[in-house]
């Protein structure tokens, strides 16, 4: 059977895979809750606010803010998913069904980060509707949309790859957990707070920096520029994938 069959087969299968488990519905429908509800209380007050919050500001604002909630939900529906199979022993059978690992990486890789990216293009989407529902007067320009999501789609796509990473290198949902939540969030907050060059430095170099800088177009530097903060986070998602392919193309699938 030639390799694109093969990948096609199981791209299929891991798409059925990462649908018929619980924890993805149930993480997928709480950061639609998440980034709604906060895309509604934000409608909430713009409509109350009698001096607007500015003449160039368009929905898509509102909505942008609520995808550093939508990161958060890829990142860990991006670890469950990559991990699952791997905590109930279902990577044995798996294994079996698709000897070819290089595929298998391949397939799951590509069926989860891209399922995750559109889940943030569509909830940061929606929340801007939400947004704009309050108060219409802010727009909704298709243009703006267009870029805006585009942009947010990079870091989506990254930081799933990330957690996809992290979930095959530790083959542990917690460890796997931590380390994102760590990486993307814990460690440049406390590194940036430190009064010293060398420690803000890295933290400009962790990939939850960048993706805050692209999200919001702040970091810990003055120099960051959206350039080098694509490189990092794809750099960083990229050498994890890298990490996690190899140990499961590598090592026996039940250590």
């Amino acid at each position: 059977m030639s390799t694109p069959t093969v990948l096609a087969r199981t791209g299929n299968g891991e798409w059925s895979r990462l649908w018929s488990v619980r924890s993805t519905w149930i993480f997928a429908i709480a950061t639609a809750i998440v980034v709604l509800g906060f895309a509604t209380i934000m409608g909430y007050d713009v409509s109350d606010d009698p001096t607007g919050p500015g003449p160039d500001a368009t929905a898509w604002d509102g909505g942008r803010f609520t995808a550093m909630f939508a990161l958060f939900g890829v990142l860990a529906l991006s670890v469950v998913t990559s991990t699952a199979d791997h905590g109930t022993g279902g990577i044995v059978p798996t294994l079996q069904w698709t000897p070819r690992r290089g595929v298998l990486l391949a397939a799951r890789t590509t069926v989860i980060a891209a399922t995750m990216t559109l889940l943030g293009v569509v909830l940061v989407a929606a929340a801007s509707v939400v947004v704009w529902s309050f108060r219409p007067s802010l727009g909704l320009p298709l243009g703006e949309g267009i870029k805006s999501l585009a942009e947010l789609a990079f870091v989506w796509a990254a930081g799933a790859l990330l957690g996809i990473g992290l979930g095959l290198l530790t083959r542990s949902t917690a460890a796997a957990l931590v380390s994102v939540i760590a990486l993307m969030f814990v460690l440049p907050l406390i590194l940036a707070q430190l009064p010293y060059d060398w420690t803000v430095t890295m933290s400009a170099r962790m990939p939850g920096s960048s993706a805050l800088f692209l999200i919001f177009g702040e970091g810990p530097r003055d120099d960051m520029t959206t350039i080098s903060a694509r490189l990092t986070l794809g750099l960083w998602a990229i050498a994890l994938v890298v990490a996690g392919g190899l140990r499961l193309i590598r090592t026996d699938a039940d250590r």
